[in-house]
């Protein structure tokens, strides 16, 4: 299984967007209160990723791994990781209304099981003091996903410095 990538803008409703199996959709995703360091909430089959920004575009980037990768280098304010089970075999970033995003690959590249999610972010201040952007603004709000088959594990808040996250 050879490393994929992609990017992508991701329009954001209701300080959110998901990780999900397209076909099951936003059935399974679970309740905000319950986002591990005011980033991400994960259930099986589904997971949400909580923006500053109220509606608009935000910069997505997804890597899948075959195992463990370090946690990218970078500006990042907010780096989260915690375990997601997938009894489909398929998990896709998308946006409540707009579906699946086609440019990002499928995050569970192994089949069913369990994987490690890393959500890497940065901008979500700036996101939540500009609250909404329109479809033509340049987003302001960037956010990496690393994903590698792992063995369920508890949940690791590596990095939280933004106010969105002290916040939560």
């Amino acid at each position: 299984m050879p490393e994929e990538r992609g990017t992508a803008h991701v329009w954001v409703y209701s300080r959110q967007f998901y990780v999900v199996d397209p076909d099951l959709g936003t059935d399974r995703v679970p309740g905000i209160a319950d986002a591990v360091g005011g980033l991400i909430a994960v259930a099986e089959d589904g997971a949400v990723i909580l923006t500053g920004l109220t509606i608009g575009p935000v910069e997505v980037t997804v890597i899948t791994h075959e195992t463990e990768p370090p946690p990218h280098e970078g500006d990042w304010e907010e780096v989260v990781e915690t375990s997601f089970i997938s009894s489909t075999g398929s998990a896709s970033v998308t946006s409540w209304g707009d579906g699946e995003v086609e440019d990002l690959p499928d995050l569970v590249t192994n089949g069913p099981g369990s994987h490690r999610l890393r959500v890497h972010a940065r901008g979500r201040d700036e996101g939540r003091a500009r609250d909404c952007l329109g479809p033509n603004d340049d987003p302001v709000e960037a956010y990496l996903i690393q994903v590698w088959p792992a063995p369920a594990a508890t949940e690791r808040i590596i990095r939280r410095t933004g106010r969105v996250a002290r916040d939560a």
